[in-house]
């Protein structure tokens, strides 16, 4: 099925093709940084890695740039608040910025270039704009003169007729909507020589002039926020093309992600960063799989509720499969170790039969059903219904009393696991690392089940053998023993002890 993407820009969903062969060049904006990144920062991150991924897993090369900007008023307002230079703001929340994307376990960004690092190529295409009559200077600033730009409001649907002042306004305007491309310097504010006296570039030039450096004129996609959409990428555009008229479009496709809400409304920095938005918080909280799962269990175009019940939810959803996987563990263990369910001879070999079409069925859709939602516009949502609806077939499977295996039957099993693992893995999702990290919890945390809850598993695991189901049995026992548990099987019943 051919890869089909949401274009911002054409209001449609378009097949996808490169403008290189199998090479997919792709910018997404990043954080101003100022503060940590919050949960809704961290959308557009989980987002397009998981864009990243899935390209990859088509047999697409990715180049992949994401921005910082290093420079803007938040920035130089905080500085000011703190009475230190800008670049202790900044040093400080780019470090906090990138050890955050390594505790969300993103992978690994090919390029993470800072504004402040490019204001040659800022100044560069800057003067193109000038020189190809975009642009004018007023008083040591530099205006993109938005009527000039007869194109200008097409990817937002805005028209210049209807449009109000984007921006502070200013009286060396000549237009209220005309936006900066560079702002003169003021006082005890950083600034830069360039050829219209000092100062420092405007937000939207940054992006322009980062993106072209590292992925040149007319790259594959441009990501972001859906709030980004305007002023921000319509400025990109305008100025880009401006500077490059003769060069096509600026960028093939344009890609948006919904917004996140707390009851109804959008996030907004306006009203604060708060304590529990923060994504570092979260993460001291959750695992990285869990919020990644909280994302992409709903379509990356559509808004999207925060609340900690929806990552509650999520983290329970993410425990049942977590468990359905650590039984296939179990059980493909057995497979290594050559023991074998023998339930008879020649009569068994249909009961074999069956429960190995029955695990055939299941991994013959899989992949199919996956690619088909993913290939619609990188709906996750859809893609982890197909992963949840296998896995729990699998389930149904394997936790039935009339579940008998042989080795053919554990090696089917297996191969489902490893081919569930590596569809998680587009989704940044390590089902591997989230068991590995559940049983270091059990271990540290043999203390957290309580009396009750031991006595239940036991209540459970006496049911199961009463009922002849042995499997079930050892796996609460092993499950109880890996938490810190040991039980003991006395004539007057099973008693219990925590691990010295």
């Amino acid at each position: 099925m051919d890869l089909k993407i949401y274009n911002t820009l054409t209001r449609n969903k378009e097949e996808f093709k490169t403008s290189e062969e199998n090479l997919v060049k792709m910018y997404v904006c990043g954080p101003t940084v100022y503060n940590y990144i919050s949960i809704g920062n961290a959308r557009p991150i989980i987002v397009f890695d998981m864009v990243r991924n899935y390209l990859k897993y088509l047999g697409y090369r990715v180049i992949f740039v994401q921005n910082i900007t290093d420079i803007e008023d938040k920035i130089i307002n905080k500085a000011k608040q703190e009475n230190v230079d800008f670049k202790v703001i900044t040093d400080r929340y780019i470090k906090a910025f990138k050890e955050d994307i390594e505790r969300l376990e993103i992978g690994s960004i090919d390029r993470i270039p800072l504004a402040t690092e490019m204001i040659d190529e800022i100044i560069e295409i800057i003067q193109k704009i000038i020189a190809n009559g975009y642009g004018y200077v007023s008083e040591g600033d530099v205006y993109f003169d938005v009527s000039e730009y007869k194109e200008y409001g097409k990817l937002s649907g805005q028209k210049i007729s209807e449009m109000k002042n984007s921006e502070e306004s200013s009286f060396n305007k000549e237009s209220n909507i005309d936006f900066t491309l560079w702002k003169s310097a003021k006082e005890g504010e950083p600034s830069w020589e360039s050829p219209w006296g000092y100062g420092r570039p405007g937000w939207h030039i940054e992006c322009s002039a980062m993106s072209g450096k590292y992925l040149g004129f007319g790259f594959d996609i441009h990501g972001g926020g859906i709030d980004l959409i305007f002023p921000h990428h319509e400025n990109e555009i305008a100025q880009s093309e401006a500077a490059f008229p003769d060069s096509g479009p600026f960028v093939r496709y344009w890609m948006h992600n919904g917004m996140i809400e707390v009851k109804d409304r959008k996030m907004s920095k306006s009203d604060g960063l708060k304590s529990e938005w923060i994504l570092r918080n979260l993460l001291d909280r959750y695992s990285p799989n869990i919020i990644k799962f909280y994302m992409l269990s709903t379509h990356y175009r559509s808004p999207l509720e925060f609340s900690g019940q929806k990552i509650r939810e999520s983290q329970k959803a993410m425990e049942k499969i977590v468990n359905t996987f650590r039984n296939l563990k179990f059980l493909i263990e057995k497979q290594q170790t050559g023991k074998e369910q023998e339930k008879g001879r020649e009569e068994k070999i249909i009961e074999y039969e069956k429960t190995e079409k029955a695990i055939d069925d299941i991994r013959e859709l899989l992949i199919p059903d996956f690619k088909k939602y993913m290939s619609d516009d990188f709906n996750s949502a859809g893609a982890i219904g197909v992963l949840f609806e296998a896995i729990k077939g699998i389930n149904s499977i394997i936790q039935s009393k009339e579940f008998v295996f042989r080795k053919e039957s554990l090696k089917k099993l297996s191969l489902f696991y490893e081919e569930a693992v590596r569809l998680f893995k587009i989704f940044g999702i390590d089902i591997e690392g989230e068991l590995s990290r559940r049983q270091d919890q059990n271990k540290d945390d043999a203390s957290a089940l309580t009396k009750e809850q031991i006595e239940e598993f036991i209540r459970q695991r006496n049911e199961a053998r009463n009922s002849k189901d042995y499997r079930k049995s050892d796996e609460i026992r092993d499950m109880l023993l890996k938490a810190g548990i040991i039980l003991e099987d006395r004539k007057e019943g099973t008693v219990w002890k925590r691990q010295e």
